[in-house]
């Protein structure tokens, strides 16, 4: 025999998850934050740095005249070398079977979900995935199943230790 649960106890239990959940939310928009306060520090003494020797060259450059070029480069929100890691696990997976990057790239996206619902982040997802997979390639770690000219993304696996540099 179950005991029913109250309407009022599980309002309470209902109203505490939610605000757990947002808590652990905020906590880690806090944690991203002083993240970014961190990198932004970091940016401003190199920037000092630089205002610094330019001051003590002999040829007079006024720093305030100087003004910042905007990059076009971002990168996607992961951890350093997790990228990598997911590649590589994604390719392991198929056991040496050629792999198309578009399963490489949703095998990616669906281990991360904070890919998913980051607006205009497909793109950058795939070419961050391409380029890595070239600089695998180039290393050896990886072997291409698709002729280099090809626009499409092509087929990927893991290169047998015979293959590798």
């Amino acid at each position: 025999m179950s005991t029913k649960i109250p309407s009022n106890l599980k309002w309470l239990i209902d109203k505490r998850a939610r605000l757990d959940a947002e808590l652990q939310k905020t906590q880690s928009s806090l944690d991203k934050a002083k993240k970014l306060i961190k990198e932004l520090s970091a940016l401003k003494q190199e920037l000092m740095a630089i205002d610094k020797t330019l001051e003590m060259h002999e040829i007079s450059v006024d720093v305030t005249l100087i003004r910042p070029v905007k990059s076009h480069y971002r990168r996607i929100n992961l951890p350093h070398g997790e990228l990598t890691r997911s590649i590589l696990a994604c390719l392991s997976l198929h056991q040496g079977q050629p792999v198309a990057k578009k399963v490489i790239v949703e095998f990616i996206r669906s281990k991360h979900l904070k890919l998913l619902v980051q607006e205009g982040e497909s793109s950058w997802v795939s070419r961050s995935v391409m380029n890595r997979l070239k600089c695998l390639f180039r290393d050896g770690v990886v072997q291409r199943h698709h002729s280099p000219q090809s626009r499409t993304g092509g087929m990927w696996s893991l290169a047998s230790s015979g293959d590798a540099k």
